[in-house]
């Protein structure tokens, strides 16, 4: 066995043995499967390197709307952004990609938002993807300046695949760039694994 080939072996579960490994992509995500069995070994992000498809961002205040908007495009992180100025928008654009069968492969939130804040449009879009049929959750990343304290961990165990970014204190773009870029790759990451 070559030395790449020893890289791609990992420990099995079901077959109980080190196996070689397949790659399984899809959009952005990436999974190592077991040649034998074809368990699930691995899953995670095709790093950062590759652009998601879709990124529908959702924040009330049209200054850091278009600041986020521009960040993920001058750091490539999307082909595609749709910036929305409130929750209710945020769900139209999600809906209407729905019914398209056009997927989005992230949705970033604010949490304080005036009419409808960003965890009941994240509560409606996990409604919605549903409704649709959808195989998998987006995953959301809630940037606010708003503390985190036990409900707001809560209410983000409860919409997993999810994380939350706090702009507050450190919120210059070059900064907040390089924080959003290190949390997304987590988003795609189920937990226990990696």
């Amino acid at each position: 066995m070559t030395p790449a080939e020893q890289a791609k072996s990992l420990y099995c579960m079901s077959c109980g043995e080190q196996t070689p490994t397949y790659q399984v992509k899809e959009g952005p995500k990436v999974e190592l499967r077991c040649s034998y069995c074809g368990f699930t070994l691995e899953r995670g992000l095709i790093g950062l390197d590759a652009e998601l498809e879709c990124i529908i961002l959702a924040d009330d205040e049209l200054l850091f709307r278009s600041l986020l908007s521009d960040m993920v495009i001058e750091e490539k992180l999307s082909q595609e952004v749709i910036a929305c100025e409130s929750g209710a928008h945020f769900l139209t654009e999600c809906v209407r990609r729905f019914r398209d069968q056009r997927p989005i492969s992230l949705v970033i939130l604010d949490i304080l938002m005036s009419p409808m804040d960003g965890s009941a449009a994240a509560v409606a879009l996990r409604a919605l993807e549903k409704g649709f049929d959808l195989p998998t959750p987006t995953p959301i990343l809630f940037i606010s300046a708003v503390r985190a304290d036990d409900a707001l961990r809560q209410m983000v165990q409860g919409l997993v695949p999810a994380g939350y970014l706090n702009k507050g204190k450190d919120a210059a773009p070059p900064r907040l760039a390089r924080r959003i870029k290190e949390i997304i790759p987590q988003l795609f990451t189920p937990v226990g694994s990696g």
